[in-house]
C-alpha cells in the first residue's frame, strides 16, 4: 500500500464519499453529496491523502490537521491531528495497522510536530486497539458527532528530534 502525496482524484473523492459502513460504524459514513470534502488541502499540506494498493486501487485514506479533528476537540499546540479510513469491504485485514504505522513513521521523520492526536468513538474497539498498538495513549473522553462518546488519544514522538 502507498500513501500518496497527491490529492484525491475527483473519481476517488466520489468513491470515498459514498463509502457506507454497517451500524454502528455508519457514524463514519461519508456524504455522497459532498465529495469535494476529500479534495480539501491547506497550503501546509493538511487534508486528505489517498492510500492505494499495488494495482492503484483506493483502499484507504489518511487525513491530517483540522479536517482530522472531531467536533468537540480544540486545536492543541505542537500537535497534529490525524485520522484514517479503510474501505468498508477491507476492514479488519491489517490495512489500518499498516497505514497508521506509515503515518507515525512519516510524521516522525518529517519532524513537523512532537505529538500526534486522534479521536475514536468509544464503541469502536478495533480502532481503539489499533491506536493502542501504535503507541497512542488515552487522554480524555468527550461528546462528539451523533452525541456519541469519543476517546482522544495522543502519541508523543521522539522529543529530541524537535529541538
Amino acid at each position: 500500500m502507498a500513501l500518496l502525496s497527491r490529492t484525491f482524484f475527483k473519481a476517488e473523492a466520489r468513491e470515498v464519499a459514498a463509502w457506507s459502513y454497517a451500524p454502528p460504524f455508519d457514524l463514519y459514513n461519508g456524504n455522497p453529496d459532498h465529495p469535494e470534502l476529500f479534495l480539501t488541502r491547506t497550503a501546509a499540506g493538511e487534508g486528505y491523502y489517498p492510500a492505494v494498493d499495488q494495482h492503484g486501487a483506493l483502499v484507504a485514506f489518511a487525513v491530517f490537521g483540522v479536517e482530522a479533528r472531531v467536533r468537540g476537540q480544540e486545536p492543541a499546540a505542537d500537535t497534529l491531528d490525524v485520522g484514517l479510513g479503510v474501505r468498508p469491504d477491507l476492514t479488519s485485514l491489517g490495512i489500518g495497522t499498516e497505514l497508521l504505522s506509515f503515518i507515525v513513521a512519516q510524521v516522525s521523520a518529517s519532524q513537523v510536530t512532537p505529538t500526534l492526536r486522534c479521536a475514536v468513538a468509544v464503541f469502536n474497539a478495533r480502532s481503539l486497539a489499533l491506536c493502542h498498538r501504535a503507541g497512542f495513549l488515552p487522554v480524555r473522553d468527550f461528546t462528539g458527532p451523533g452525541e456519541r462518546t469519543f476517546r482522544e488519544l495522543t502519541r508523543t514522538l521522539a522529543a529530541s528530534r524537535f529541538h
